[in-house]
């Protein structure tokens, strides 16, 4: 689920339902949709609405094990994800700078180190925990 959209995907400016396909080729002032608006990448940038919120959330709901890495869990309405994620599943979070968050943190593991270093040792803790060998 690409809540944020896609880089490799451009829209219309005036309808968020057209969307292509561009792969990595480059959007040019004057390259338009169907509807004649200027096609835009197909993103969510600061202040706009994020129209995967509500099904980002119902995956997190089902989640059985949820991990994050890469953000500060401070930026909402992603940051607020965790929250539906039920308390009997297991959370990680790989962050560098473990700060308070407001989220209850049972059945929750902290790795204090970069997504580079963070996500390896994770990985080694979840072979050892459920691979037999």
């Amino acid at each position: 689920l690409h809540l944020h959209g896609e880089l490799n995907k451009v829209r219309s400016t005036l309808n968020e339902d057209l969307v292509y396909d561009i792969g990595n080729k480059k959007i040019e002032i004057g390259d338009l949709a169907e509807d004649g608006a200027q096609l835009r990448p197909a993103i969510v940038w600061f202040g706009e609405d994020v129209p995967m919120i509500n099904k980002a959330a119902n995956v997190c709901s089902q989640a059985d094990f949820f991990i994050v890495v890469g953000t500060s869990l401070a930026v909402y309405p992603a940051a607020g994800l965790i929250d539906f994620v039920p308390e009997a599943s297991q959370k990680y979070v790989i962050d560098p700078d473990l700060i308070h968050y407001s989220f209850s943190t049972k059945n929750t593991e902290f790795i204090q180190e970069t997504a580079k270093k963070g996500v390896p040792e994770l990985a080694e803790r979840l072979k050892s925990r459920f691979v037999s060998t």
